[in-house]
Formats: C-alpha cells, structure tokens, sequence
C-alpha cells in the first residue's frame, strides 16, 4: 500500500467497488495497472489491458494544485450571485390536468415507439418460438398501453401479493378484488406484460458496447426532457439511487449501507428544495469513456451531472463518497460551488486539522475549527463524532447560528454550528427524498433487469411531474386536505385509462342437442357401478379443458380444475360422473345446460 505522499485521488479506483474490502485510495499509478490487471485476469475481461488512462491527456486537461498551504486567513472569495429562473420553463396553468403534466416526460412519441417494440418483440417471440406463445395474439395500441400503464400505477397503491388477485372473483373471498377486470381482462394484461419491450433487438449487435441498448431510448428520453422542462433552484444535491434487483446480472452492485442493498445503481442530480430529478446516470460497472486522471472517476460523475449548470453560481452538495479538494477546485473554476462532507485521507485535505481519537473524546459537543487554502475551506465539527466538511461557497463561521439536539431524559441541548454544518444538512437530502418517493416494490419480482430501470424511471418521472404541478397549483390549500404524491398518482391512472374499455367476444353458448334433452329430463337417472377403477368423470373433464383452453401455457398441475377418477355412472346417460357427498357432478349434469361453469 502506498504513503500518504504517494496516494492518488480517487483516480478510478472505484470502478472496482471495493474489491476485498480494502482501501483502493491509495495506490499510486503502477500498483493502480497491476490492480487492474489483475481483476480483468479474475473476471475473464477481453478489453484492452491498458489503463483508461493510458495515452489520454487532452488539451485543456486540468492541471490540480498542490493544496499545501492551509491558513487561519478568510480569503476573499469571487462568487457569483445566482439570478436564474426557476421552476417549469413552459407556460403551464391550473387547466392542465396530472396526465398533461405526465406527458412532458412520457410523450406521445416516446409511448408511441414503445407500442412499436411490443409490438415487433411479440411477432418476432411467436414466430421463432410458437410452442411457448400460443393463443390469440392483437396488436397493441397506443390507447391500450396508456390504460395498461394506468393499471401499473394503481397496482402500487393497492398491493396485492399475487397480479390474479386484481381480477378475482372468488365467491369465498369476496372481498379480495378489483374493477381491473372492466378495464382489461387479466389473460390480455399477463400478454401486454409478457412482451413490453423498449429496443429492437436486431440492432443490438451495432450497440455491442453499449450495456444499457435496452433501455437506451428510454433513458435519452427521460433525461433530456428532465432538463428541459425545469430549472432547478440554486441547490443541487448528488448522490446514488438503488433500483432493486438480485438476479445475475453483471452490473449489478452492493451497498451496505443503503435500504436497497443488492441493485442497479444510479448517480442522480437533484433539486435540494424540490428533489425534482434533473440528471441522471446508470452505473454500469466501468466507465466506457476515457477519465481524466488529475480528476478521477467518481470526480468525473459530478462534473458530468452538473456540466450543464456551469457557469450559473450553483451549489453542489456530496457526501464524503465525492467530495475532495481537487473537484472543489475544478467546479469553483467554472463558477459552481461545492460543499460536502469529506475523508481525511482526500489528497490535498490538511493533515493538521485531523483530530485523533483521543483529541476527539475530549472535545465537547458543538466545538469546530477550520482552515483556508484559496477558495477552499477545509473545517471540523464535533457532534457524537467529529464530521469534517469542506465548502468553496461557505464562509468559516456565523454569529447566532445553532442547532438543537435532544438527550436520553428528553431536554434538549443548543449546540453552536458553523454555515457549512447548516448548509449540508439542509440541501444534501433531495436525492435520498427522490428515492424515497420513487421506490421500486422489492417484492415484484422481475427477471428482466431492464424492465426495473424502466419501473425505477417511469416513478420518477411521475414524481417530477407532481412537482411540476406544484408550481401551477397549490398543493397545499387552507382548509382542505394536501394534495399529495398519492392523490396526484390516482388521478393520473385514471386519466390514462379514460374511457378504454377492452372489447369483449361475445360468447357463443352451444345448441342443445338430442342427447341434452335426455339428460334433463329428470327421469330414471340412478347411480350405478362402472366396473372400471379408470375412468375419468365427464363433469371434471370438461372443466378442465375449459379452464386450460382459456389460460394457454398453463400446465396441469396448475389447472384448479382437476379430472377426477370415478367408479360410478348415470344408467340411463351412461357417462361416468363423480357421485359423492364432496362433488356436485351428478346433480349438475342432470340440472344445467352448460354444467361446466
């Protein structure tokens, strides 16, 4: 392991999520190559065995500073005020509707080359593969879709463990149900879902690098119509988002740390006041794209979430996971701003404001202290623990400025705290607050991946546009309950299903037949042995076919309906027929035109 000296900051190191639970930090060049010789030598990579460093130096490169005078002094700082406009950037009004403001995200285009995909994914499933996609088979339409979707989203507001339960009608659970089957019956709803697709994969060999070809189009639609359709306000937040998923899947990660432990994992940009979702990107297990080695990976995914608000005098909040010196730096050259908390062992970080263990028991709660290097201030404060911060945009302290805590016995305790502790702890939480209100269910089960980051986005995009709303309306009225997240999400599944009813065949009840007329005549029907233990009753036998004629793929040991061996049978019809105290065979084939329903 390298020196102190000789440590490099975050250099791309992370690509390898921490392999072995050692620190990846510090190593220097030659030991960072070996590392990744080794690990593609482990997982069997057939890349380049160079470095993603090797060979790329562009032309303004930036070009870090040493950090190694840190001063008591408060440097001047040249800071530009931020004068942007906030909010939607189209005119919008209280006539909208929840759908109207969903459609800025969720276009006609978009649904429309969704419906293409199913579409084209269902055709080519058939053909290739028609023993295990049989039955009835009708394109889907655009209304179809949205009125699908609409289902999806009341299914997150009424949870059921199994998707059969939206639709049953059971006589003995009675109260388990839905209306869904007004809308769509339960066999097309499975068949919509079994080939929603967002890709033609006949052109996933001309994307062969590309590992998110599934959901591309999904993901460029979104994020650049997240960024188009509001500007956030002076305060962005930046940290990761989990999708749940624990199938194999190669980019699939683990964070211990999060409530969603095993997923896909995401960076996110958000709006700190609203936690509207500005910028986002699907972490794919290696960064295809050269890294600038004076600035690192993870330095590199800030700088690109936020490239586009350069220039405007915003703040970025990180945790200790981003932040370093050298980024602050960078970010302040481009008049954006960062502060977050920090590791000591971040290159350039002063070594002399680390406190040990022991300096740290015996400082009191509330006690911090700070230091200078051009625009950066590095700084210290001592809650249970001591948490350092560094900030290119706070000053180092503030009269009157406190928090309070509360003790065991219930008093509470003012502590003093400086700018920094304030702004953080007020701005940081707009992406964990994102997450929290798009959470994906764990307990629906997907084998297809891409199907969970489509969910994951489609969540978010609702929830952008309830923020939007909340611009044009207030969701907040006197005397009247709160607009919330889940009213908003009721309207819009039912503005997306409209007045879509599916179209019912009508069903063709057969002619009676001469030997229909026997059996119903009530007359000298008497129970009598078949001489014969193999013999199936005629009764069960048409139920069971019925019910598997109406739900193709569906195996026999998952059919209810179960043929049944009898020994008895009607003398006059001669048919075999269960005659128990447990079945209804007998009487219903003597008493009912269609005994099989």
């Amino acid at each position: 392991m390298a020196s102190d000296s000789e440590e490099s900051d975050l250099s791309g190191d992370e690509n390898f999520d921490d392999i072995g639970n050692f620190d990846l930090v510090n190593v220097n060049n030659d030991e960072q190559r070996r590392l990744e010789r080794q690990f593609r030598a482990i997982v069997g990579d057939s890349s380049d065995s160079e470095s993603d460093f090797e060979g790329f130096e562009p032309e303004d490169a930036y070009r870090a500073p040493t950090f190694d005078t840190w001063t008591k002094n408060e440097n001047p700082r040249n800071l530009t005020d931020f004068s942007e406009r906030t909010g939607p950037t189209r005119v919008l009004d209280g006539s909208n509707t929840a759908l109207d403001f969903f459609k800025l995200f969720y276009t006609d285009e978009l649904m429309k080359f969704i419906v293409e995909m199913t579409n084209l994914n269902a055709r080519r499933k058939r053909e290739s593969d028609p023993q295990n996609n049989k039955g009835a088979w009708s394109d889907v339409t655009l209304e179809e879709l949205r009125a699908f979707y609409g289902l999806l989203f009341l299914m997150e507001v009424m949870s059921y463990d199994r998707d059969e339960m939206y639709w049953s009608n059971n006589a003995k659970h009675w109260l388990v149900g839905s209306k869904f089957g007004e809308i769509m019956t339960r066999d097309r709803f499975i068949q919509i879902r079994r080939y929603l697709h967002f890709s033609d994969d006949n052109e996933a060999s001309n994307h062969r690098n590309d590992k998110l070809f599934k959901v591309r189009r999904i993901l460029d639609s979104l994020r650049n119509s997240f960024q188009s359709e509001y500007a956030p306000h002076k305060d962005i937040s930046v940290d990761e988002a989990m999708i749940p998923f624990k199938g194999r899947l190669g980019m699939k990660q683990y964070m211990k740390d999060k409530p969603v432990k095993f997923g896909i994992k995401m960076w996110v940009a958000a709006d700190a006041d609203t936690a509207y979702c500005h910028n986002f990107e699907v972490y794919v297990g290696k960064n295809t794209e050269n890294i600038d080695k004076n600035l690192g990976m993870v330095s590199q995914v800030v700088i690109s979430l936020t490239k586009h608000l350069e220039m405007k005098g915003q703040v970025i909040y990180t945790d200790n996971f981003y932040t370093s010196p050298t980024l602050a730096d960078f970010l302040y050259s481009r008049q954006t701003y960062l502060c977050g908390t920090i590791r000591v062992n971040r290159k350039g970080y002063p070594k002399e404001l680390v406190r040990t263990v022991a300096q740290a028991r015996r400082m009191a709660r509330g006690d911090s202290d700070w230091l200078m290097c051009g625009p950066l201030l590095a700084s210290y404060w001592k809650d249970n623990r001591i948490v350092y911060y560094l900030s290119s945009y706070h000053q180092p302290s503030e009269a009157n400025l406190t928090t309070t805590r509360r003790n065991k016995d219930g008093s509470e305790t003012t502590l003093s705290i400086t700018p920094t502790v304030k702004g953080y702890a007020t701005n940081m939480g707009g992406v964990d607050r994102l997450d929290q209100m798009s959470r994906v269910n764990k307990s629906k089960k997907s084998m297809r991946w891409y199907r969970k980051i489509e969910m994951k986005l489609r969540d978010i995009a609702l929830y952008n546009a309830y923020v939007i709303e909340g611009t044009v309306i207030d969701h907040t009225p006197t005397h009247k309950r709160k607009r919330d997240l889940l009213s908003f999400r009721l309207d819009l599944a039912h503005q997306l299903i409209g007045s879509y009813r599916q179209e019912r065949r009508a069903f063709k009840r057969p002619r009676m037949q001469e030997s229909d007329e026997m059996r119903l005549d009530e007359k000298s029907h008497w129970p009598q042995a078949t001489g014969s233990t193999n013999t199936v009753c005629v009764v069960c036998n048409k139920k069971h076919n019925v019910y598997k004629g109406s739900h193709p793929g569906c195996s026999v040991a998952e059919n209810p309906c179960k043929r049944t061996k009898t020994t008895l049978k009607c003398q006059k019809c001669d048919v075999p027929l269960c005659c128990n105290s447990r079945s209804t065979c007998f009487e219903d084939y003597h008493t009912k035109v269609y005994y099989w329903q």
